[in-house]
């Protein structure tokens, strides 16, 4: 079906390019007779197989997602494993391994993404986080050697700044990695997740956030919590922060307690108008859930959700060789769980845990598993779920509209 669609599609256009050639070539009609504008609507699927560290991404595009199965034969090939994110009709994909490398995609008239440009930071493993401010600014930090914050032209894919993050690093000397993951912009400020580690445990069982002016590109402060520890984003991109529609930024740290500390898996709330930590607030993800817990999501509706492991003690998924993360919903209010998510499969939070918001509010989750690749839709009125479609290319690592 995929292939018949993309053939449908090329003969439209092909169909479309004969009719308008025969025009007035002086007075085209505007967007008439453009067969090499690039598609912006539609979606981007990643998807990532191989065994490690032979990894290969597969990068393509769909006009819907009216299908049971998707393979990557139409698909694009990125080395190494990548996540993928979209942002005024293109796709930017992480590929990790160094040096650290951000590509862009467009999507071509004939259906395949196409690499356009790439940005290339030597020293640095991977792009961790990415924040798109406008057409012609974003910013991205980069990790593994090199930890740093670029400023970038998304249009032209060239790097225009770079902010100063020393009042970052000289708050805690002693450690040897610094991590910046997660970035949400409220108010002409960057809220941007900080995580200090000394040779790969972390320095201590507080929660850091720097918060940067948008205006002047420099930092102003570092928010620091001893309630919870470990800011280390999500299995997806920036998803460890979340902001409601009362304007409130939850941030969810991952806590310590897996790490040889006590920090428990938590959210902190940073009041619409504040910057800083709402010290009235804390959400003990931990006690409320029964376990460690990583990421967190919030929908339009007001529905919140995170991942909670089920074995700590295979938290990386190694020791058993089995998946160990269930998709859990929170009340964030009340600091409370709702429960696991009805009707999903225990997935691999190593393979990248997806959720993705439909037009009709219905909610699309990632699922990896040892018997299959998959995407569940979840029904918010009749709180239920069934499988939507598989993956027979490797697990999801990317499920994008393109806006």
């Amino acid at each position: 079906m995929k292939k018949s669609l993309h053939f449908a599609l090329a003969l439209i256009l092909s169909a479309i390019y004969l009719l308008t050639s025969c025009s007035d070539d002086e007075n085209p009609e505007p967007g008439n007779g453009d067969n090499n504008a690039p598609i912006e609507t539609g979606y981007t699927i990643s998807t990532v197989s191989g065994a490690w560290p032979d990894l290969t991404t597969y990068i393509q595009w769909t006009d819907d997602l009216s299908f049971s199965s998707i393979g990557n034969e139409s698909a694009v090939e990125l080395t190494g494993s990548a996540s993928t994110v979209t942002f005024g009709g293109a796709t930017y994909a992480t590929p990790f391994g160094a040096p650290a490398n951000l590509v862009k995609y467009v999507v071509s008239s004939d259906s395949i993404p196409q690499e356009e440009q790439r940005i290339v930071v030597p020293g640095a493993n991977t792009f961790s986080t990415l924040y798109f401010k406008s057409e012609t600014e974003a910013y991205g930090t980069v990790a593994g050697g090199i930890s740093k914050l670029i400023v970038f032209n998304p249009t032209t894919m060239r790097i225009t700044n770079e902010v100063s993050l020393t009042p970052v690093t000289s708050r805690l000397p002693e450690a040897t990695r610094t991590y910046y993951l997660d970035m949400l912009e409220r108010d002409g400020k960057l809220f941007m997740g900080v995580h200090y580690e000394n040779n790969f445990v972390p320095v201590n069982d507080s929660a850091y956030v720097a918060v940067i002016d948008l205006n002047t590109n420099a930092v102003e402060k570092v928010l620091s919590d001893g309630r919870t520890g470990m800011i280390f984003g999500g299995q997806a991109p920036n998803s460890g922060m979340v902001q409601d529609s009362n304007g409130d930024i939850y941030v969810q740290a991952l806590g310590t307690s897996n790490a040889g500390g006590t920090g428990p898996s938590g959210v902190l709330r940073i009041k619409n108008g504040q910057t800083d930590f709402d010290q009235d607030y804390f959400f003990d993800l931990e006690a409320a859930v029964g376990n460690i817990c990583y990421g967190i999501y919030h929908t339009s509706g007001g529905r919140t959700f995170t991942a909670n492991v089920q074995d700590a003690a295979d938290f990386w998924e190694f020791a058993t060789g089995q998946p160990q993360f269930k998709y859990v919903e929170i009340d964030l209010a009340a600091t409370s769980s709702l429960g696991e998510v009805p009707g999903l499969p225990t997935t691999y939070g190593t393979r990248t845990m997806i959720i993705h918001e439909m037009d009709n509010q219905n909610l699309l989750f990632t699922i990896a598993t040892n018997e299959e690749n998959a995407v569940y839709e979840f029904d918010v009125s009749a709180n239920s779920s069934s499988k939507y479609f598989t993956s027979t290319g490797g697990y999801i690592t990317g499920l994008e509209k393109l806006d």
